[in-house]
């Protein structure tokens, strides 16, 4: 949600204009002060973001990211004295930037010009004040700012944004550096990996769509830097694969939640059935439980735990409890298995946690003897174990 710009509103002559200004005052009054999120907003965290690490430029693009450019649509109308200086560059044009994986912004605010500088500035102050918690450069690490770069001067998440003189690597000193190198015409905002994907906060409670983050050079799912990335399955029974691959040896969380229809009168969801005589959603039918199918054996099979889907986890996470469905097996089931973790859930939302052995894409299918009757889907979210379960349930 982005304030208006005065140029696109026709001119004042009735209430109906005056309230539209009025409106788009109090949007850009909220933009400005950062404003909390929406109820409806998908992935909420309790958490700031952490600060970027530094993470250099080693792929190129042809064309910029989601949040690269909503934070750039934001600067040009909380700040409109401002003007863009572009998002993109070659691929052949100079060195590592960047510009060339569509992380970066070059926001017009020349420091010779008082109004201008002063955007900039104010800007600056804000993303890197401590907010109302404690939390030191909140906005900055809300919106997944790596470092920026103004009036000679460089301040990077991964020095604590601590301000250090800046020098073009193209200069060998300031008398011989432009204008432009040394960032004086122009606020160059490098964003990370999570925070160019639309994946941190400040994007997230605004509902810019984002993109999965990947391992860099892969199709590999990174699941520190996406904080929430989703798509259906459907109840038909139709072998749905993720639209990612998940990297061996390392513990993923699944949600799932919505409900599917067997019927006038059945209702069910990835793990439990409402039967046409019942209720409360309790029968999700037969399972084959103690081994988990493809993977290493259990490493204790006394702990009541099932199989372990993928050998020890190598963080604090074990994998769920993994049992083989059965023709009248009702469930989502992936990797071969029905995991979700606890009983019957009222919001029809179940979690688990997954830790392949190898590299490998994850398969999803709705489990039921018959399922060409099936209608409706559920919606599969891989999600940090920050981001809220509540905020998943759809």
């Amino acid at each position: 949600m982005y304030a208006v710009r005065s140029t696109s509103l026709l001119p004042v002559r009735s209430r109906t204009a005056l309230a539209l200004l009025a409106v788009a005052a109090v949007l850009l009054t909220l933009l400005q002060a950062g404003s909390a999120p929406r109820a409806d907003a998908l992935g909420v965290s309790p958490q700031v973001d952490p600060p970027s690490q530094y993470e250099a430029q080693v792929t190129c693009t042809s064309k910029p990211r989601p949040g690269t450019v909503a934070l750039a649509h934001y600067l040009l109308r909380a700040y409109p004295v401002t003007r863009s200086m572009g998002l993109m560059r070659g691929c052949s044009v100079g060195g590592t930037s960047e510009h060339k994986d569509g992380r970066a912004f070059d926001w017009g605010a020349d420091v010779a010009h008082a109004r201008t500088r002063a955007a900039a500035y104010a800007f600056i102050d804000r993303v890197l004040a401590t907010d109302s918690h404690g939390n030191a450069h909140a906005l900055a690490r809300r919106m997944g700012i790596m470092y920026i770069i103004y009036n000679d001067t460089i301040w990077g998440s991964y020095r604590d944004f601590a301000p250090r003189k800046y020098l073009n690597p193209a200069c060998k000193s300031l008398s011989t550096c432009s204008r432009t190198l040394r960032h004086k015409d122009h606020v160059h905002i490098s964003l990370g990996y999570s925070g160019a994907a639309a994946q941190t906060s400040w994007y997230r409670a605004r509902g810019v769509p984002s993109q999965p983050v990947f391992y860099p050079g892969t199709r590999e799912l990174d699941p520190n830097d996406t904080a929430v990335t989703g798509f259906k399955v459907p109840a038909t029974g139709v072998l749905t694969a993720a639209p990612f691959l998940l990297r061996g040896g390392v513990t993923y969380r699944v949600v799932a939640t919505g409900t599917v229809r067997y019927g006038a009168d059945t209702v069910g969801d990835a793990s439990c059935v409402r039967t046409p005589i019942g209720s409360l959603l309790a029968d999700r039918g037969d399972l084959l439980g103690g081994t988990d199918p493809g993977t290493d054996p259990d490493p204790d099979p006394g702990d009541g735990w099932g199989g372990w889907g993928g050998g020890i986890p190598t963080d604090y996470h074990a994998d769920s409890p993994a049992f083989l469905p059965l023709p009248t097996t009702h469930g989502l089931i992936f990797a071969k298995a029905l995991r979700w973790e606890g009983g019957c859930s009222p919001s029809h939302t179940y979690e688990a946690w997954y830790t392949p052995t190898v590299t490998q894409r994850l398969y999803f299918k709705y489990a039921d003897l018959t399922p060409d009757d099936n209608a409706g889907t559920i919606n599969v979210y891989i999600a940090r174990d920050d981001i809220t379960l509540s905020s998943l349930t759809r």
